[in-house]
């Protein structure tokens, strides 16, 4: 029997649990992302500074250890393993959290190892092969010859929406009536470091997270080096405005917070479109069976990582009861 043949368009946590998954089911992936590395949310930027690295995970901050178990991750290498961050005082219901020290996407680099992933190609759409209920993938309008017996996306709505537009598939209109969220993010490095918390996090405030990234185990130079986060809804009215000028009006926040600003040594806006949508789509998985289409991703049920395991392991489980194979 020959084994069937996926393609996963996204090269984020979803995507990455899915080809696991799959291929541990006897089924072939082809994972396929338009950015020149894997991992989506959990996102590390890297700066140069005065000979420096620094580095920013503006995407996942960290890792509690129940997060780490539903990833199945201990360590990402022996030389990588996940290291203690802080442990919140506040809560005693809050677990601790842990990071890496050469950055949170080193996780997504550790779950590609050995999957056939395809970087720097954006899929542009889709085509039906001659072959019975088979796809063919167009990246950059090329039509690429492999065929594939079912199609996942997991990239955010729209942007799958976009690729299933000449389907013909009811999916591509389920997905154009979520409303994405942005997230503009701030990488900052001061003078010296602000007397803040590792992780401060504050829910309905313009900034709805301050990440001390010095504060992780990595060399600093004993700046402050810090990853500001903007509360989605106001980003989102404000994706198309001056960097610049959103930068300042973070900085004024932080300082109503209380904070004085020492001499900013660096600072760089990063405008993240589809951070998340403004209310999941609640269901784990969206499945057109007749097309051999599937969409998933952690934006179906909550725009975290929970979200996206959850989310992948429901459409791995799909996906091989669609084949009949056996997990």
């Amino acid at each position: 029997m020959t084994q069937p043949s996926v393609a996963i368009i996204g090269a984020g946590l979803t995507g990455l649990l899915i080809s696991q998954r799959l291929n541990s089911a006897g089924i072939i992936t082809t994972i396929f992302d338009k950015s020149r590395g894997v991992s989506g949310r959990v996102a590390t930027r890297r700066v140069e500074l005065d000979g420096h690295t620094l580095r920013f995970d503006h995407g996942t901050p960290s890792l509690t250890a129940s997060q780490a178990a539903q990833l199945g991750i201990q360590s990402v290498s022996t030389e990588q393993p996940l290291d203690p961050w802080f442990a919140p005082s506040s809560n005693a219901r809050e677990e601790p959290h842990y990071t890496l020290a050469n950055g949170m996407n080193g996780i997504g680099k550790w779950l590609a190892q050995g999957k056939n992933v395809a970087l720097n190609s954006p899929v542009t759409g889709l085509q039906s092969s001659t072959k019975s209920r088979a796809w063919q993938i167009a990246s950059d309008s090329t039509l690429l010859p492999a065929t594939y017996d079912l199609v996942i996306t997991t990239t955010p709505p729209l942007q799958a929406a976009k690729i299933l537009e000449t389907t013909d598939s009811a999916l591509a209109y389920k997905l154009k009536c979520l409303s994405p969220e942005g997230c503009w993010s701030l990488m900052l490095v001061t003078e010296h470091p602000l007397d803040t918390p590792p992780l401060l996090t504050q829910r309905d405030h313009l900034i709805e997270r301050v990440i001390s990234e010095h504060t992780k185990g990595r060399f600093s130079n004993e700046w402050g080096v810090y990853t500001l986060q903007a509360n989605r809804a106001w980003s989102q009215r404000r994706m198309q405005e001056d960097p610049m000028r959103v930068a300042e009006q973070l900085l004024n926040e932080l300082k109503h917070m209380g904070y004085e600003l020492p001499t900013l040594l660096y600072q760089r806006m990063h405008r993240w479109l589809y951070a998340g949508v403004a209310t999941p789509f609640g269901e784990a998985f969206l499945l057109d069976a007749q097309r051999r289409l599937m969409c998933a991703g952690d934006w179906c049920l909550g725009n975290d990582i929970e979200s996206a395991v959850k989310s992948a392991d429901a459409a791995s489980s799909a996906a091989i009861e669609l084949f009949g194979h056996s997990s």
